[in-house]
C-alpha cells in the first residue's frame, strides 16, 4: 500500500509542531565550564529548530519541484532571509562569569551586566522567564527555550544578592 505524500506531509509537520511544544517543557541542564556557569539552548529546542526551518521550506518547495514548475527567483532568496532571521532571532547563550552575566548571540553583539550592576531580577511566567535588568540599560533574559530556569534565577540571586520580583 503506497504512502499518500499529502498525509506524509501533513504527519511530519504534526511531529515537528509537536516537537517544538515539548522542548519547551523539557528542564534542560546548565553546563560548568572554566569560563563559568552555562545556560544554553535547550538540546530538543535547538533540533528542532534546526530541522524546523528546512522541512517547512522542503514542504513549500516539495510540489513545486514534484510538478516540474521552474522555481521564481524570490523563492530562494525567502528561503535564505528566513532562515538568518531564524538564526538572528536565537536566544543567546547565557554564561554567569565570576564577575557578570554575559548572553551571547550569533548574529548579534554580546549583552553584558556586572553583578553590581543589577537593578532588577524579574520572575515571569510563572517563573519559566526570567529578565535581568542592568543599570545600563541593559536586559538580558533566560526564556523557555534556555535551560534549567530554577538554577539559574537561584544562582543569579545568589550571586547579585538580589531577589526575584514576580
Amino acid at each position: 500500500m503506497p504512502i499518500d505524500p499529502k498525509l506524509l506531509r501533513g504527519a511530519v509537520l504534526v511531529a515537528v509542531i509537536i516537537l517544538l511544544y515539548a522542548g519547551r517543557m523539557s528542564k534542560g541542564s546548565a553546563k560548568e565550564t572554566p569560563e563559568g556557569l552555562v545556560f544554553g539552548m535547550k538540546p530538543l529546542v535547538l533540533w528542532t529548530r534546526l530541522l524546523a526551518i528546512p522541512l517547512y521550506m522542503a514542504i513549500i518547495l516539495y510540489p513545486l519541484l514534484a510538478l516540474h514548475h521552474e522555481v521564481p527567483m524570490w523563492l530562494p532568496v525567502l528561503v535564505v532571509a528566513a532562515i538568518a532571521l531564524t538564526a538572528y532571532q536565537l536566544p543567546g547563550t547565557i554564561l554567569l562569569t565570576p564577575a557578570a552575566v554575559v548572553q551571547r548571540f550569533w548574529l548579534r553583539g554580546d549583552k553584558s551586566i556586572q553583578y553590581h550592576e543589577v537593578m532588577t531580577v524579574q520572575s515571569i511566567q510563572a517563573g519559566r522567564i526570567t529578565r535581568v535588568l542592568g543599570d545600563n540599560r541593559t536586559t538580558i533574559t533566560h526564556n523557555t527555550a534556555h535551560s534549567d530556569a530554577e538554577r539559574f534565577r537561584s544562582e543569579l540571586e545568589r550571586r547579585t544578592g538580589k531577589r526575584a520580583i514576580s
